[in-house]
């Protein structure tokens, strides 16, 4: 779908309420099973399950090990092993909701800026020209927003051509 020409909206009080409840709800049910929060150097580290070694993993423990108890490490529990599988499994599922979350925020969060921006580069624009006829705040506007533009050369939108 392309970028709509404007975007015209915000978020009441109560929605971003209702946005914030359900986000604190889901990292309550998080934490609650076991806060868990890795260093940078930790997640490098990590052996994820790829998609091309999920198939082996889920073998692993679902059919060998318990098919053969007597190779199962001692020091690891594969009744634990299972239900960290079955975790993975299940925020797997829940990730493609949650990205699919994230990339509407921050497309609506990306059109959003680009079209406030557009407005005040216009309405700069609008009062850098007023300025040349004394129009009252014009300069007060330049001020305001001129360092923004200091070292960027002409800023206004190139014009199109037929």
């Amino acid at each position: 779908m392309p970028m709509p020409d404007h975007m015209g909206l915000s978020f009441t009080p109560v929605e971003i309420t209702d946005l914030n409840t359900h986000f604190d709800a889901i990292l309550t049910i998080m934490n609650a099973k076991k806060t868990v929060q890795l260093t940078p150097k930790e997640r490098q580290a990590a052996q994820s399950a790829s998609e091309t070694r999920l198939p082996y993993i889920q073998t692993a423990i679902q059919t060998q090990a318990p098919a053969f108890p007597n190779l199962q490490p001692n020091f690891l529990v594969l009744a634990d092993a299972d239900l960290d599988l079955k975790a993975s499994l299940q925020l797997r599922d829940l990730a493609t909701k949650r990205n699919e979350v994230n990339d509407r925020m921050i497309d609506f969060a990306m059109a959003s800026e680009h079209f406030a921006y557009e407005y005040m580069r216009e309405f700069y624009e609008v009062a850098k020209r007023a300025q040349n006829k004394n129009t009252p705040g014009a300069d007060t506007v330049v001020e305001a927003l001129s360092p923004l533009f200091e070292g960027q050369g002409d800023t206004t939108a190139p014009t199109p051509t037929p």
